[in-house]
C-alpha cells in the first residue's frame, strides 16, 4: 500500500496504430487525492539535465517520495496554463495520453486537471508488466514504473490515418520530459519500448481503447 506519502512510479505510454485490446472490465480506482505542487525552479539547468541524462538501470529499493512522483507526472502531462495547455505538445491539443505509476503494491492513474491521482491496490501488476516486457530486469527491480498509455481515438477523430504518428510523437515528447526531470532530480530512469502491448494493457486492466506505448522504470539511483 502507499504509505507515508511515498510510492513508486509507472507511466503509461500513449499508443497509435495499435488496435485496442478486447478488454474486459477496467480496474476501479479510489477517490482522487491531491499531489504535492510541482516545483518550477529545479536544482539544475535544462542544459545540465540534458547533459546528465543517461539510461540508468540500477535502483535503490527505497520507494519514491510522493513529491518526486508528482514532479515526474507533472513533467509528462501537467497543465501549465489557464486554457489547459500541457507540458508536452499535442496535435490539435487533443491530449490522448494517460499516465500511470506502478509500485510493488499499487497502481496510480494521473489526473492532470487539479494535479491529482487516483490509486488502487495492484500487488501483482509489476511482475505482470515485467513478464510483458520479456522479463527485462529494470521493470521488475525499479521501485516505480511510469507507464505512458494513450487513447488513440481522441486524435483519430480529427487526424484520421495520421493520428498514429502524432500519438507516438506525443508519447516521445512526454517521455523525454520525464527522463530529463529524473536526470535533474538525481533519479535513475530508463525508457523501455520492447514489450507486448496487449499483455501490458491486460496487466494494468486498462479501459477498452487504451494502449501502452512506453514503460519508464524509475527510482533512486544506486550509484
Amino acid at each position: 500500500m502507499l504509505t507515508g506519502l511515498a510510492v513508486s512510479v509507472l507511466a503509461v505510454g500513449c499508443g497509435q496504430g495499435v488496435p485496442a485490446r478486447p478488454q474486459g472490465r477496467a480496474a476501479r480506482y479510489g477517490k482522487p487525492v491531491a499531489l504535492p505542487a510541482p516545483a518550477i525552479d529545479g536544482p539544475v539547468s535544462l542544459e545540465q539535465a540534458i547533459e546528465r541524462r543517461r539510461s540508468r538501470r540500477s535502483f535503490l529499493p527505497d520507494p519514491l517520495p510522493v513529491a518526486a512522483i508528482g514532479q515526474l507526472l507533472w513533467a509528462g502531462q501537467g497543465i501549465t496554463s489557464a486554457d489547459g495547455k500541457r507540458t508536452a505538445p499535442s496535435a490539435g491539443a487533443l491530449y490522448p495520453l494517460e499516465l500511470y505509476v506502478v509500485t510493488s503494491t499499487d497502481v496510480m492513474h494521473y489526473l492532470p486537471q487539479g494535479h491529482r491521482a487516483e490509486i488502487r491496490p495492484g500487488t501483482g501488476v509489476r511482475p505482470a508488466l515485467q513478464a510483458a516486457a520479456l522479463g527485462q530486469a529494470p521493470v521488475g527491480a525499479a521501485p516505480g514504473i511510469i507507464v505512458v498509455a494513450a487513447v488513440p481515438a481522441r486524435t483519430q477523430a480529427k487526424y484520421g490515418t495520421r493520428a498514429g504518428a502524432f500519438v507516438e510523437l506525443e508519447a516521445g515528447h512526454a517521455a523525454q520530459n520525464i527522463l530529463l526531470t529524473a536526470a535533474a532530480r538525481g533519479l535513475a530512469a530508463v525508457p523501455v519500448g520492447s514489450f507486448d502491448q496487449a499483455q501490458a494493457a491486460a496487466a494494468l486492466a486498462l479501459p477498452a481503447g487504451q494502449t501502452v506505448l512506453y514503460l519508464i522504470p524509475v527510482g533512486l539511483a544506486s550509484t
